[in-house]
């Protein structure tokens, strides 16, 4: 049997724990990560120059796309999104924002 009292056993199961839930964590974060890499976006230009919604950030694929497109990676599509949307918006159906983490979904 164990020479450790069931005080100290108890002790060591708890930081086995912990250590388990920051690996678990750890695990889902990368993940995320590359969940989010995995999407490919794309950008839909404007709807003619100056219109007030600018261009639309897409998931690529997504059937409400009319116009031209370029493809975004990750990381421009979640900087269009999140610090230039006077110019750039998410669409509203595909809502790329969601995988890119960056509103709730």
């Amino acid at each position: 049997m164990s020479d450790l009292s069931p005080a100290e056993r108890l002790a060591k199961l708890r930081a086995l724990e912990e250590w388990l839930a920051w690996q678990l964590e750890t695990t889902r974060r990368k993940i995320r990560d590359l969940e989010v890499q995995a999407v490919e976006y794309v950008v839909e230009g404007e709807i003619h120059k100056g219109h007030p919604l600018g261009a639309t950030v897409h998931v690529a694929g997504c059937t409400t796309i009319r116009r031209e497109t370029r493809s975004f990676t990750a990381e421009e599509a979640r900087f269009s999104l999140s610090k230039d949307s006077r110019f750039f918006h998410g669409c509203e159906d595909c809502e790329p924002g969601k995988s890119l983490g960056l509103t709730a979904g």
